[in-house]
């Protein structure tokens, strides 16, 4: 955490953006009593220079932001365009999930529109000097007591210039039960990504993970925190599992019968649908933050380089180049198997499953499932397995990272 010596060394980083035209903004408030929120309604971060190990991540990042406002399917030979279904221009979908949260809805000249925010925060001791600078350089923030947390993209800026921790509100695809601001933070990133209904029950259907054994409880407080805050902002807000929304997103054209594999950060969510009806639903409690935080330990590197090298350079259909590529292998071969092998049990232990007359496809989504090779690797090892059903391919999401959300938005649209 950065000390409030560290002052100095903010205003320097800040004010390195001085050629900015952004106006300085006195209404933030410095009341103690109780949370002053400041959000940023540019789509893109600040300019501001991060550590040079990052500096590919936070181009992404701008890159990642920009393309985020708005994408059309005019172009895409897919099949499974909105433009087949009879989606409402009031409805949301949104997908809440470990890592970032991403919300779709339908535009006035019909296209999809997707926002995505980073699902983190970082914390600064409180200073005047500190929340003029947030404030006049337009980034999200909360005051909260004697801390200033910042979250979204520019939790991340932070993080990385300090070198510090990167808090996240959610693990494992549920609230932190161990994050004493986590039901305050989801609040105000999901905020960024969606607002206030337009007119009062417009429906929202938002993504949960499947139930694990044991931490059913834990599930329900999830689900029910989410719910009140988006009845709160007036949706009409129903939920959803994630393996289920990937099947609304990508097999249309199916039926909806197939199976919808979601690939977090925080875990495995798989759904066996049939005509939309979910029958087989459970979760692999690991997934993209495993990986990272297993390679940095035994490579003895940082988490964030690690998932910088995942996400912008890794290939599992090349050889590992170094030790660091070695241990990403290993680890994602270790998740697919486990994956696999969970999928295969879980079946075969599912009584009265529906009889099919033709094989079904399985559909891969989820930030996890994008590094190249990871579908031919994923199916190789899916037929060294046994199934008492029958598939006809494995197929990537036509967008991986926001298929969560669409498939949430057909649920909520088409209701």
């Amino acid at each position: 955490m950065v000390e409030k010596s560290d002052d100095g060394i903010l205003k320097k980083l800040l004010n390195s953006s001085s050629n900015s035209n952004l106006n300085f903004n006195t209404n933030n408030g410095t009341d103690n009593e109780g949370p002053t929120t400041i959000r940023n309604n540019n789509s893109s971060p600040p300019p501001l220079t991060p550590i040079v190990e990052s500096d590919s991540l936070h181009e992404r990042v701008g890159e990642y932001k920009d393309s985020e406002r708005q994408f059309s399917n005019s172009n895409n030979n897919s099949t499974n365009s909105t433009r087949d279904l009879n989606i409402s221009k009031k409805a949301v979908g949104v997908d809440i999930g470990t890592s970032r949260i991403v919300s779709a809805r339908i535009g006035n000249d019909h296209k999809e529109l997707t926002q995505s925010e980073l699902n983190a925060f970082f914390m600064l001791p409180y200073s005047q000097i500190s929340q003029d600078l947030l404030a006049k350089n337009k980034m999200n923030y909360l005051k909260i007591k004697e801390h200033l947390s910042v979250y979204g993209i520019h939790g991340q800026v932070f993080a990385n210039m300090f070198n510090g921790e990167l808090l996240r509100p959610m693990k494992d695809g549920l609230l932190k039960s161990d994050e004493p601001y986590a039901v305050q933070m989801i609040k105000e990133i999901t905020s960024l990504v969606v607002g206030k209904a337009s007119e009062l029950g417009n429906k929202l259907c938002f993504s949960i993970p499947a139930p694990k054994t044991g931490q059913e409880s834990d599930l329900i407080f999830h689900e029910a925190i989410l719910k009140k805050y988006f009845v709160g902002a007036g949706y009409n807000a129903t939920s959803i599992n994630e393996g289920l929304a990937v099947v609304l997103s990508e097999l249309a054209h199916e039926n909806y019968t197939g199976i919808g594999v979601s690939m977090g950060a925080g875990m495995c969510n798989i759904c066996f649908s049939f005509m939309s009806v979910p029958v087989v639903t459970f979760g692999l409690p690991q997934g993209g933050d495993h990986i990272d935080q297993s390679v940095a330990r035994v490579v003895n590197d940082s988490i964030t380089r690690v998932k910088v090298i995942k996400e912008e350079t890794l290939d599992l259909s090349k050889t590992p180049k170094n030790n660091l590529e070695q241990a990403l292998h290993i680890y994602y071969d270790d998740l697919i198997s486990k994956l696999v092998n969970s999928i295969s049990t879980t079946f075969s232990k599912t009584e009265n499953l529906p009889k099919l007359n033709k094989p079904i496809p399985l559909v891969l989504a989820g930030g996890t499932c994008i590094p190249g090779g990871f579908k031919v690797k994923f199916d190789k090892m899916l037929r060294q397995v046994e199934l008492p059903i029958e598939i006809s391919e494995t197929r990537l999401a036509t967008d991986p990272l926001r298929a969560t959300a669409r498939g949430a938005l057909v649920c909520a649209g088409t209701e």
